[in-house]
């Protein structure tokens, strides 16, 4: 009986408790007992298990987040998009529960929020858009706390985070006005919280750092040291100083804070790049470099640093300029190239250092071949990228133009030797040939077996040097340094490229097409001229692979000549517009005048001599080439401007008429006014009838009001004859369309046919509109035969969930033709976003697995050109269309 008793009041009690717990979850109603309960249940159950996710991703960005140790770096890393996303799970689950938080216990009466960890849950949630780099979502959070907690403490650490959130998308402007807020009220005696009064000068340098302006970034970094922060914070603060002072040339103090760096046991690519930095700073006229010498190639036999060779190379390399032994420091930065394997901004670096060396030498093709290494891994953030580019592109037709001269010639000279001394010539060549590559196999073992981390003699390697005398001096076949510059060349000189074997040996042994002489064939070669053929470019050790390519007759010799006039003519253009190199320009025009004095080029090549000479100030040679100028071509532009300094101002101001009188045609043409621009069309082509940009102009408005005021037929014959006249204008299109109007309406002349032979004119160069702003879809295109589609949806589908959970995106699948399945998911507010997920989704190694390249593309595209590509169905149409215009719009 009392058991039963028990068990019913402890059932009453449960009920009871149940009842008060229920009443207790409303946040209707403002009692002491509902703040207890959602205070206690905001904080363990939802804000506390957010904050251990938003910790755990903050922690891991600390740690994958690559640094970029070649420039100053920022206080605070925090990844590239590609590793923020990484973090879309942990971010997201704090997010997910910041939001329930806010949803589920915020009390909010008379003005006033009675869960204190509501608005921490608001910082939570705008500090993990922040990390996942969703900054416009992070923004209207922080902005959102600035707002609405005007009174609390945690409006500060809003306002720091905006700071950091507009530095981060380059609005310096309102990140310094939200800094300011701070300083002020900081300065004014308000009490910050303690993470603010730490961080704000830290913020404050990572403004300053952000656009580059170091000396007002350095005593907020002073200061931060001062207050103390985290250890890694304080670390990265004091490298970033040394860094600092190392560019302004304060080595002393660069040293001393590298020290600092290194006695706080940072990570060990840190403490590397630190000593690596202290040897840097050697000064040529305090320092040892004996000493540092010794350390740097201790640190280089250290099989730990093994990937950071190329940089030891490359501070062993600047030592050496310091102490103005450039011959050492070529060597030292062309095996910094040779062993770098992995990090492209140093190999770009070192690649750079020595190709401006030889540059500033006059070696250009050495500069070249170091230029163009640079440029095949030249990351697009590098500093003057383009600038870079272009002058490689520059160095590297020069080469060409330098090779073919030199080929060309060494060809004709082969065509009058007899067949035994010819033959002789070929097999000493292969001796060598077979020399070199058995040393290079037994060098490329040795370096295999030795695990490739020996410390290489850096005096080793001699330099080809640039070929000179290039109409004379020995012929091509006699250089074996050029005949083997090949795999060894590689090694030495470029690393490990992704080469094809032996390019620069094939290159040099100038791969030929055919020999025919009957001598020949009727030699030890062979009759059979067909199987000869079939081993030309083959193999290098055999007689056929340099029969090849030898002018024989009257034709092939004047080609082969017109072909080193023309590379005399680019060649001497090159060094004197591009280079501005003088010297060589003075020399390449002479030789080609000498060599070839009634070539097509003399007028240009006296006018590139007249200008060097007058602007050396030599008044002799200048008149000699002003009288040839003048004497032969009066009436020419060089001629003109020759007499006349003001010749091209005043054909300047003649375009400009041109223009003026143009513009009033098209007016008139606009305003139906036919007779009027027939007349002004006419006018124009007889006053500027060598004007080869604004003839045809004239011409089409002149045919078009001809079909106005008269028969077609009139119109038809202006129409052909701008485009027989102009083939090439910008508006032979227009008129070819005019064209086939009027042959489908009027039956006159022929169709039109496009480059293929089809009639019509060919298809428009894109049916796609790029409209960044539109709505967007993340689009597959796949072959289903070779992948499973239904496993693909599952792969993509685990993808979205994990990285873009919070993001509301759909799925679908259908059937584009027979051979292909389109997935797209969608619908992103943007290219922008789109992009992001694209690329994201294009290097996941889970989605992909099992499918190569070869089987998918994977795209952007806006929801009205999806309809557009769904009826044409060619994919490489909107590749085209998406690789020129997708390619800048991740965020």
């Amino acid at each position: 009986m009392t058991t039963r008793y028990a068990n019913k009041h402890f059932l009453s009690l449960a009920v009871v408790l149940m009842l008060l717990l229920a009443a207790s979850c409303s946040t209707k109603k403002n009692t002491g007992l509902r703040r207890a309960y959602h205070n206690l249940t905001c904080h363990y159950n939802v804000w506390w298990n957010g904050d251990v996710s938003l910790n755990e991703g903050a922690l891991s960005l600390s740690t994958t987040a690559k640094e970029n140790y070649n420039e100053v770096l920022p206080v605070f890393n925090y990844g590239t998009k590609q590793e923020a996303m990484s973090l879309n799970p942990k971010m997201d689950r704090a997010i997910k529960k910041a939001s329930i938080g806010i949803q589920r216990h915020s009390m909010y009466f008379g003005g006033k929020e009675y869960v204190k960890w509501i608005d921490d849950s608001y910082l939570m949630m705008g500090m993990a858009h922040f990390y996942k780099q969703d900054y416009t979502s992070a923004r209207r959070v922080f902005d959102y706390i600035a707002k609405e907690y005007v009174d609390a403490p945690i409006h500060y650490e809003a306002y720091l985070w905006l700071a950091k959130t507009h530095i981060q998308t380059g609005r310096f402007e309102k990140a310094e006005a939200a800094l300011n807020l701070l300083l002020v009220d900081q300065q004014e005696g308000k009490s910050l919280p303690k993470t603010v009064e730490q961080n704000l000068p830290m913020v404050y340098a990572d403004f300053f750092i952000a656009q580059e302006n170091y000396d007002a970034a350095y005593p907020y970094l002073e200061r931060g040291l001062e207050l103390g922060n985290k250890k890694y914070i304080l670390t990265r603060a004091e490298f970033i100083l040394g860094q600092i002072n190392q560019m302004s040339g304060d080595l002393e103090f660069a040293t001393r804070y590298y020290q600092k760096v290194i006695k706080r046991n940072p990570d060990y690519k840190m403490a590397f790049e630190a000593r690596i930095n202290m040897a840097q700073c050697y000064d040529e006229g305090t320092g040892d470099s004996k000493y540092i010498n010794k350390v740097l190639h201790k640190m280089a036999k250290d099989a730990k640093n093994k990937e950071f060779l190329d940089q030891i190379y490359y501070a062993l390399a600047e030592i050496a300029l310091k102490d103005h032994n450039d011959t050492l420091a070529i060597s030292y930065l062309r095996k910094s190239v040779s062993v770098s394997k992995q990090d492209n901004y140093q190999k770009s670096t070192s690649a750079l250092k020595v190709a401006g060396l030889f540059f500033d030498k006059g070696d250009y093709s050495l500069s070249q071949a170091y230029y163009d290494t640079a440029v095949s891994v030249l990351p697009k953030e590098y500093p003057n990228y383009d600038i870079i580019k272009s002058k490689a592109a520059v160095l590297s037709e020069l080469v060409v133009h330098i090779q073919t001269i030199y080929e060309q010639d060494s060809l004709q000279r082969l065509s009058s030797l007899d067949t035994n001394t010819l033959y002789a010539m070929i097999d000493g060549i292969i001796e060598e040939y077979i020399i070199e590559k058995e040393r290079l196999e037994a060098e490329a073992e040795k370096m295999a077996e030795m695990g490739g981390t020996q410390f290489v003699d850096v005096n080793g390697g001699k330099s080809m040097g640039q070929p000179r005398a290039l109409g004379g001096g020995k012929w091509y076949f006699y250089n074996p340094t050029a005949m083997s510059m090949g795999y060894s060349e590689f090694i030495k000189k470029w690393g490990n490229r992704k080469l094809e074997d032996n390019w620069r040996l094939t290159d040099k042994r100038m791969v030929m097409s055919a020999y025919e002489d009957e001598e020949l064939v009727n030699d030890s070669l062979g009759s059979d001229s067909t199987h000869m053929q079939s081993a030309l470019v083959t193999d290098p050790e055999k007689r056929e692979y340099y029969l090849a390519n030898i002018p024989r007759t009257d034709e092939e010799l004047l080609a082969s000549t017109e072909q080193i006039i023309e590379a005399y003519n680019k060649l001497g253009f090159l060094y004197l517009e591009e280079l501005t190199d003088t010297v060589n320009a003075t020399e390449t025009y002479l030789e080609f005048q000498e060599r070839f004095p009634d070539n097509k080029y003399r007028l240009q090549s006296w006018y590139a001599l007249y200008k060097i000479y007058n602007e050396q100030g030599n008044a002799q040679k200048a008149a000699y080439y002003k009288s040839l100028i003048v004497g032969n071509y009066p009436d020419s532009d060089f001629a003109k401007v020759i007499v006349d300094p003001d010749y091209f101002i005043r054909l300047s101001e003649q375009k400009n008429l041109a223009a003026k009188l143009y513009e009033k045609t098209y007016k008139a043409y606009k305003r139906e006014q036919y007779y009027r621009v027939i007349t002004y069309a006419n006018k124009g082509m007889k006053q500027y009838p060598n004007d080869t940009a604004i003839m045809p102009r004239f011409m089409y408005l002149r045919a078009v009001s001809l079909g106005k005021v008269d028969v077609p037929d009139t119109m038809y014959v202006a129409i052909n004859t701008l485009i027989q006249d102009y083939p090439s204008s910008p508006v032979i299109p227009m008129a070819k369309a005019v064209l086939r109007i009027l042959q489908s309406e009027y039956g006159i002349g022929e169709a039109i046919v496009d480059e293929q032979g089809k009639p019509g004119g060919g298809k428009s160069r894109t049916l796609y509109a790029y409209q960044p702003d539109d709505l967007h879809l993340m689009m597959m295109v796949i072959i289903s035969s070779d992948v499973n589609i239904n496993a693909l949806k599952v792969r993509v589908s685990d993808f979205k969930n994990k990285y873009f959970r919070l993001a509301r995106l759909r799925i679908k699948s259908l059937m584009l033709d027979n051979q292909r399945t389109l997935i797209t998911i969608g619908n992103f507010d943007d290219a922008g976003d789109a992009e992001d997920f694209t690329t994201a989704l294009k290097n996941d190694e889970y989605v992909l697995s099992g499918m190569e390249d070869k089987d998918f593309d994977i795209v952007s595209i806006s929801i009205k050109n999806y309809p557009i590509f769904y009826k044409d169905k060619n994919t490489k149409d909107y590749l085209e269309f998406y690789n020129e215009n997708y390619k800048n719009e991740k965020k």
